[in-house]
């Protein structure tokens, strides 16, 4: 007898296949269940990198990543195939690899069907029969595709790959916004342009002044690639160049969702 290979799942989802795969693949946060997860701080983000090569990986609570595998194939809205590079112990394993293909067939404006194979599973050598039983079980594939349909049909919020940080912009003293003196005015002028410019570049998600009793701050959101691009930002800001006395406080957001 031909020893099972495969786990074969599929699911109907009330969306559309461009909303099935863009669910699926770019806002599997909103759905994945929050206890698969490799690393040791709480899950916050999966992320599938939207491109062959790309990165499937979970961000936690702490800022750290831990790798699950990559893009093998990119075919948007119709199918996409990621690497599986997580061993029978559930740890990655560069070395390794098993597939995950996801198919989308339309059943009508509105109707999708969702068609998932995770091949390759004698790979696992004498795990294969665990492996086979875990992603076969009601909390295996069959309780992530509930999931996926559940947030498909209702609309998931965009979470993004990228790393987001908020930016406290702390002030000389507590009185500056009501007493700056000219040569402040116009450090500040500058310092709106300059984050005016990167909002409209796509760097700065929302900036502005925040009003507190103790005295106002500013505050920008930005996502970036990578962390040290936040040092040039704050640096290149009119407001620290203009030796004004401001000071940045940099704070990292685990996650950043946004409307789409």
């Amino acid at each position: 007898m031909t020893k099972q290979t495969s786990v074969k799942k599929s699911v109907t989802v009330e969306a559309s296949r461009d909303v099935a795969f863009r669910v699926f693949t770019q806002r599997m946060s909103s759905w994945w269940p929050d206890a698969h997860h490799i690393g040791k701080a709480p899950l916050v983000a999966v992320v599938v990198e939207p491109r062959v090569g790309g990165r499937w990986f979970e961000r936690c609570a702490d800022g750290s990543e831990c790798t699950w595998g990559r893009v093998l194939q990119w075919d948007a809205p119709n199918r996409v195939v990621l690497a599986w590079q997580l061993d029978a112990t559930f740890a990655y394993d560069a070395s390794f690899e098993t597939e995950v293909e996801v198919r989308f067939v339309a059943e009508g404006e509105t109707r999708t069907r969702v068609e998932l194979e995770h091949r390759n599973l004698d790979r696992y050598g004498d795990k294969q029969v665990e492996m086979i039983a875990a992603f076969e079980s009601k909390d295996g594939w069959e309780h992530g595709l509930s999931a996926f349909a559940a947030s498909a049909r209702s609309g998931a919020p965009a979470v993004s790959a990228k790393r987001a940080f908020l930016l406290k912009l702390i002030p000389p003293r507590a009185s500056f916004a009501t007493d700056m003196n000219d040569r402040e005015q116009r450090v500040m002028t500058e310092h709106v342009a300059y984050w005016t410019n990167q909002v409209a570049r796509g760097v700065a998600i929302a900036f502005g002044p925040v009003a507190d009793a103790n005295g106002g701050w500013g505050v920008g959101i930005v996502e970036v690639d990578d962390a040290s691009q936040i040092q040039p930002i704050t640096a290149e800001d009119p407001a620290s160049r203009g030796e004004i006395g401001m000071r940045y406080e940099v704070l990292p957001m685990p996650r950043l969702i946004a409307r789409s």
